[in-house]
């Protein structure tokens, strides 16, 4: 019986008919041009997204100013929104309930892209592969596999834009090469021209209820711990550990980010405000998450990753400090 890593090698590495020719650049070129397209160029676009049968579509408007990114997001369909970026923050803008919503930057992942792409970090955990030549938009592309070598992470299957480097379709890929989530780009212009900071002024919701959460307080991640991960998937490290203020206001959160370089996953642990509180598994599109209790206290991790990586790292989860043993 094949097994999921021949399977995917199949659907992508096969797939396609015209192979890259030796001539043509290697895919750490192309993946290299696209880390750079996606934040160094000026674009806009009209771009859906697909999850557990349900389409969104959004126009995107990104350019680079006084060397910062800036984003703007709008939906075309269901509620209204409008997500602004830049490097140090993210708007949301939800007209419906007359709110705002202001928060800090986490990370370098933006769309379109599956970002970042360290391939010398990433070569022990997944394979990359130039598969052929493809067309998206209305535009000649480069098709790259992303092929994972165990079961605890996602495929990719990235078309880029030959021209621009810009990733025109994104596909993540359960063991079985069937997509989870899609991102397509259904129109697409590059201009140096453009600009993405052309929204309305923060007085023009002088009555809207702003919501600005209290920011984490980042701990070093060497500093004694009174939880441990006695089993995470190769790779995976611990990247960030924080303090966040709980919902309910009477607890804090203590949030841990694990990484290969490529997936991501946080687990987020707080004292349970009762016995036998959470223990579910939930998931929407690429994102799964699962939650228990442990030693009184509520343990939830999430994660675009397969469910079976959530509850792996749930079930390596001790909590030290009950016997002394803290790190």
């Amino acid at each position: 019986m094949l097994n999921h890593r021949h399977c995917l090698v199949l659907l992508l590495g096969l797939a396609s008919g015209a192979v890259a020719g030796a001539d043509e650049k290697g895919v750490d070129a192309w993946i290299e041009q696209m880390a750079q397209a996606v934040h160094g160029l000026a674009y806009e676009g009209t771009f859906v997204y697909l999850h557990d049968n349900q389409l969104e579509s959004m126009h995107i408007t990104h350019s680079m100013e006084n060397g910062e990114d800036q984003e703007r997001l709008l939906s075309l369909n269901g509620a209204p929104r409008e997500v602004i970026r830049n490097t140090d923050s993210v708007i949301c803008i939800l007209p419906d309930a007359k709110a705002v919503s202001v928060s800090r930057r986490a990370n370098d992942r933006t769309f379109p892209a599956v970002l970042p792409m360290n391939m010398d970090e990433l070569s022990a955990y997944y394979e990359f592969r130039l598969v052929g030549d493809g067309r998206m938009a209305g535009r000649p592309a480069k098709e790259i596999a992303v092929i994972p070598k165990d079961k605890y992470r996602y495929g990719y299957r990235i078309f880029v834009d030959t021209e621009h480097g810009l990733p025109l379709k994104t596909d993540t890929l359960n063991e079985l090469g069937e997509p989870v989530t899609q991102l397509m780009f259904t129109t697409l212009r590059v201009d140096p021209s453009i600009r993405a900071h052309a929204h309305k002024k923060q007085d023009d919701y002088e009555s809207y209820t702003w919501i600005q959460p209290e920011p984490a307080r980042e701990i070093p991640i060497t500093e004694r711990m009174d939880w441990k991960f006695k089993q995470l998937p190769a790779g995976f490290k611990l990247k960030v550990r924080a303090l966040r203020s709980g919902f309910s206001g009477d607890t804090d959160v203590e949030h841990f980010v694990f990484s290969d370089g490529l997936a991501t996953l946080s687990v987020y642990i707080e004292k349970a405000l009762e016995e036998g509180g959470l223990n579910e598994e939930s998931h929407m599109g690429a994102v799964n998450a699962f939650g228990t209790q442990i030693s009184g206290h509520q343990v939830t991790v999430v994660g675009e990753v397969p469910a079976l990586t959530v509850r792996y790292v749930v079930n390596s989860i001790e909590y030290a400090a009950a016997n002394g043993a803290g790190q």
